[in-house]
């Protein structure tokens, strides 16, 4: 009964989150953070889904607060800095008495970032651009569009080379009250000793470069090479390539457009509005191909509706199908923004993905240790799809946003079982069938995640933007069953976890972004081995300082 209802709600969700959008009748409108559509020089029909929103836009105000009256004659007409023009934050439509053009757009662009021309070519860098593509917090998804947003507004200028780069790094200290058991996310569990209840390290979470080409009208290329520490030891290389794409469209001439190559596949939001640390949602459900994607898409009108096919075998990040040869599995999504009046807007969308890594009880979580590893004896697999909608307000001041995401089935690594994969005999229906048939099995936890979140935008009196945020996340993984350690031979238990964060984070210039961030953590549950180390109990807090520096 309680499977039945969650279905049913799920289901209704859906229908709820695709129906609004497509029965609306609006006005052209923005999605989820255009580049500067309320700034002169931009096209106001044009923003790309998924941008970094309201960073990208608080640059922009910096800019324009530096350069109040500023004004240049460009092919006839007058391009005007002024702070009544910087209003919005997540490029929301509305002249705000400003006339747009392409041509101011690129003089302003030109103004913050630096070009040359070599063989007839404009290579330039650009921090906006490079904020949208390389923002590890927020536009986690929508890479494709963003290039063609980006691309139509004037920010990619025809037959160009945008290069650009960015790091996230600072000081990560965490204290917490089981030994060894470091929770933060964006880390692997390998944090400090097994027996150390305090850790503090230097760490680059991310450093990465962008390079976008634009040539001809419907041809982009991008590529990110990208360092990270963050990696597991033994089985990945710090430096990995971690996109390479082309994207084909032209939406000045038509909505549709095709992406194809190795890239985030565009399933959900999964933006966290705090400094530094992943979600809950964006570290279970994130998605990242290692094997090239098709991803077909449509936007107009604030409307977006994209679809990805993929090979199966292990991906990345989340995404995991049978028969690696094969085109095994594939995404949707869907996002739709609603204008309210100034600078307000709400957004709803949703996304689905049609298997993960949560469809067995074997949890190798690399190439290397799927290929090389030995799965339990008894090995439960079977497809487990996973689904996501979201809702989101946006003002000048004041950003909230919630997101709840699921699996539509129970992850196998969770379901009460011993060393060998066979499950406790108290889940098991009938006896007499099969020990590996989750249709024997009566558990029906599936693997979800609540994240709300908040932030606030007040302007200091320098014209800066200080972004003060919230961010709340609920995991629901098992149930209350205790296990024992085959390892340690100590209880475990992995029913939920939780984490909060609180941050400020202060703009010192387009290219430089200070932050501070508290992270609460209740329960170390790792996707690791996760029956033989989890522990529900494990509080610790954690301090991060850092910075975000782009160019």
């Amino acid at each position: 009964m309680k499977t039945r209802i969650k279905y049913s709600l799920l289901a209704g969700s859906a229908l709820l989150l695709i129906g609004l959008p497509v029965a609306a009748n609006h006005n052209p409108t923005s999605l989820r953070g255009a580049f500067p559509v309320n700034f002169e020089g931009v096209d106001s029909k044009y923003v790309q889904s998924g941008a970094p929103s309201w960073q990208t836009q608080r640059l922009q105000q910096q800019y324009a607060a530096q350069n109040v009256g500023y004004s240049v004659q460009n092919n006839g007409s007058t391009y005007v800095a002024s702070n009544t023009n910087a209003q919005g934050l997540r490029g929301l439509s509305g002249t705000h008495g400003v006339s747009y053009s392409q041509a101011a757009a690129n003089r302003f662009h030109g103004d913050i970032g630096r070009h040359m021309n070599i063989g007839g070519v404009n290579v330039r860098t650009n921090p906006y651009h490079t904020a949208d593509m390389l923002d590890w917090q927020e536009n986690t998804t929508g890479k494709a569009l963003s290039i063609l947003v980006n691309r139509a507004n004037g920010v990619l200028p025809k037959n160009s080379l945008t290069i650009g780069g960015a790091v996230k790094g600072g000081f990560m200290w965490q204290k917490t009250d089981s030994p060894g058991q470091f929770p933060i996310l964006s880390r692997f569990p390998f944090f400090s000793q097994g027996t150390d209840t305090e850790a503090g390290v230097f760490a680059i979470n991310n450093a990465a470069l962008s390079f976008t080409a634009s040539f001809g009208d419907w041809t982009n290329i991008y590529m990110q090479p990208e360092y990270s520490e963050t990696n597991f030891p033994g089985d990945q290389e710090e430096m990995q390539l971690r996109k390479a794409f082309v994207v084909l469209g032209n939406l000045d001439k038509l909505p549709f457009y095709a992406a194809f190559g190795r890239k985030t596949i565009d399933f959900g939001n999964f933006d966290g509005y705090n400094a530094f640390t992943q979600t809950e949602a964006q570290h279970y459900f994130w998605a990242a191909s290692d094997q090239p994607v098709l991803e077909v898409g449509f936007y107009k009108d604030g409307f977006k509706l994209v679809g990805s096919a993929f090979s199966g075998g292990r991906q990345l990040r989340t995404a995991y199908a049978a028969e690696n040869n094969n085109i095994q599995n594939y995404a949707f999504n869907a996002e739709k923004e609603f204008l309210l009046g100034g600078s307000k807007a709400f957004t709803v969308g949703g996304g689905y993905l049609h298997d993960t890594i949560y469809r067995n009880n074997w949890t190798a979580h690399t190439f290397q240790a799927i290929e090389s590893g030995t799965p339990p004896t008894n090995f439960i697999e079977y497809r487990n799809s996973a689904v996501t909608g979201f809702a989101e307000y946006n003002s000048d001041f004041f950003d909230a946003m919630v997101e709840y995401s699921t699996t539509l089935k129970p992850w196998g690594a969770a379901i009460p079982q011993d060393a060998d994969g066979f499950v406790d005999p108290a889940y098991i229906i009938d006896a007499a069938g099969s020990p590996n048939d989750i249709d024997n099995i009566n558990f029906d936890q599936n693997l979800e995640v609540l994240v709300a979140q908040a932030r606030i935008k007040p302007k200091l009196p320098n014209g800066k933007r200080v972004a003060i945020a919230a961010v709340g996340s609920w995991g629901n993984i098992g149930d209350d069953f205790q296990g024992l350690s085959s390892v340690t031979f100590q209880p475990t238990s992995w029913k939920n976890n939780q984490q909060h964060a609180a941050s400020i984070e202060y703009p010192v210039s387009p290219y430089l972004d200070l932050g501070i961030e508290y992270v609460y953590n209740k329960g170390f549950i790792p996707f690791v081995n996760p029956q033989n180390v989890s522990n529900d109990d494990t509080i610790a807090h954690a301090i991060n300082v850092g910075l975000k520096a782009r160019f």
